[in-house]
């Protein structure tokens, strides 16, 4: 699942707000009120800066300041109903988002907000945002949990169809744009309309900006890389049937939809890399920093270099929770489902040999390389790959009717 990432985008954007050629706003005024949470227009302009280099000519619009107020309302909503549920971000949660951020711009926690001062953005106001983001990645995990469950029925007939052996190594680069309306009639007129338009990419982006009710619709409709087998089987068979680049009009439950192929790549993969892997981690807390930790990282190294046994300091100090017990062991590890720096390191570390501490976002980590291997997928894995599929193929248009549940609940005014 793609999902927008704006807070974190912000700190690669970085800039000052400039002056927008643009409709006129009420820039210190407020856009919109969902149930009593207000959008402001500086923030709708702030969202501007970041994706204004995606957007043709650079230009604040209507339509595209009614795409970013649009995506800030989802966006309300949806924070609105995680804490409404109870579900919150600790603070360990979104340090460890921030520290993320601020390793990647290779910068620690006080050149991080050096930076931000630097383009006036309030580092308190940044940490709200980034708590925010956290909770609404949290919430759609939470719905597309209980909102779909898989049968083994299900996951057995995608085993026995070709699907899953000549699918899951396909991807497909897509733009998407999605009409919804009360009125299948209308949302069909307007989707021929709109087809209609479209004779290139830059067509189709500009389509997507002005008319698009889907989430990335201020992103030209962009779904990134996706793997056939994880879209949902309208698009995949109307992929196989029309020659594109642009695909349909299709109709589904959700609306009506247009495809525009981007570019589709087969990755020349047989057999799966596992490799046999413990670890010991250790983390920040309440009474120890992350550069005390950072410390405890070091001795426990030195302590494995003259001779301690691994599988007993694991034991010992590792907090990781599902591999404490096991001395650290977190047995064949598949490439991919490791964060990149854990992965990146397991790579690099020769069988039998202890890695040096690092970093990952999750804490300080040491890891030992016990054996690698070229293994066809267990049937266990097979099936659980199958159940992953099956969700991704579903989330999309059960996220887009909880959304719908939402708005239709919710107090939304419009100011402009």
């Amino acid at each position: 699942m793609k999902l927008f990432s704006f807070f974190s985008l912000i700190l690669f954007a970085l800039v000052p707000l400039q002056t927008l050629h643009a409709a006129p706003t009420k820039i210190d005024g407020i856009s919109a009120i969902v149930d009593s949470s207000p959008i402001l227009e500086s923030d709708i302009v702030s969202r501007f800066q970041i994706v204004k280099d995606r957007v043709p000519g650079g230009v604040m619009t209507d339509n595209i300041h009614r795409q970013i107020q649009n995506q800030m309302i989802d966006e309300a909503l949806q924070v609105n109903y995680a804490r409404k549920v109870g579900m919150r971000a600790s603070s360990s949660e979104v340090d460890n988002a921030i520290l993320g951020v601020a390793k990647n711009m290779n910068l620690d926690l006080q050149g991080l907000k050096n930076v931000l001062a630097s383009k006036g953005i309030n580092y308190e106001r940044y940490r709200e945002q980034i708590e925010q983001e956290i909770l609404i990645n949290n919430i759609k995990r939470e719905i597309v949990k209980k909102r779909i469950a898989i049968s083994d029925q299900e996951i057995d007939d995608y085993l026995s169809s070709d699907t899953s052996i000549t699918k899951e190594k396909d991807q497909v680069h897509l733009r998407h744009i999605i009409i919804r309306a009360s009125s299948p009639e209308e949302a069909a007129a307007k989707i021929k309309t709109i087809a209609g338009k479209i004779h290139s990419e830059n067509d189709f982006v500009q389509q997507a900006i002005e008319n698009s009710d889907g989430q990335f619709a201020i992103e030209g409709g962009d779904l990134g890389w996706r793997p056939l087998n994880q879209l949902p089987p309208l698009f995949v068979r109307a992929l196989e049937s029309e020659k594109g680049p642009l695909i349909g009009p299709l109709q589904s439950n959700a609306g009506f939809h247009l495809l525009w192929m981007i570019e589709k790549r087969s990755p020349d993969v047989t057999l799966q890399q596992q490799t046999k892997t413990r670890h010991i981690l250790v983390r920040a807390n309440e009474i120890r920093n992350m550069e005390q930790t950072k410390v405890l990282a070091d001795e426990l190294y030195k302590k494995l270099e003259n001779g301690a046994d691994f599988a007993q300091l694991a034991k010992e100090y590792s907090e990781d929770q599902g591999s404490t017990l096991q001395g650290g062991d977190l047995g064949w590890v598949t490439l991919g489902a490791m964060v990149p720096e854990f992965e990146d390191v397991m790579k690099k570390t020769n069988i039998g040999d202890i890695s040096k501490p690092f970093r990952t976002q999750f804490g300080w980590h040491i890891l030992q390389v016990e054996g690698r291997r070229e293994a066809d997928i267990s049937d266990k894995v097979k099936r659980s790959n199958a159940e992953r599929a099956l969700t991704a193929q579903k989330q999309d248009i059960v996220l887009g009717n909880w959304l719908d549940e939402l708005r239709a609940d919710a107090f939304i005014d419009i100011k402009n």
